[in-house]
């Protein structure tokens, strides 16, 4: 078994509401999360003047980089393996469509 937390234990030990909200608040994680989603927007090279694209947010977590994403003029759908994250990016309010899934495991979107 190796060391990676969702290989080693379910994920609400890892990912529980103290550390999801502590994440979450963390100014350094969000400085972070808003410049690789920036730079991961501008990788896609979407057109500028085009329609609104819809993007997927694997482990999406609270949702801040679908907040640049939103800021982007774009829509997206989450995927988060964390209930505690996917509930914090619901009181947040974000624009995306949230799923909890496990991406080691078949997503089906038979049901968004």
């Amino acid at each position: 078994m190796g060391s990676r937390p969702e290989l080693v234990a379910p994920p609400e030990i890892f990912y529980d509401d103290v550390a999801a909200r502590k994440y979450t608040s963390n100014s350094r994680i969000i400085k972070i999360q808003t410049s690789m989603s920036e730079r991961a927007l501008e990788l896609l090279d979407l057109p500028k003047n085009g329609a609104p694209k819809l993007l997927l947010d694997i482990g999406c977590g609270s949702g801040l980089s679908g907040e640049t994403i939103t800021e982007s003029g774009h829509h997206w759908v989450g995927l988060d393996i964390s209930p505690s994250m996917l509930d914090i990016a619901l009181e947040r309010e974000v624009e995306g469509d949230l799923l909890l899934s496990d991406m080691g495991f078949r997503v089906s979107f038979w049901n968004v």
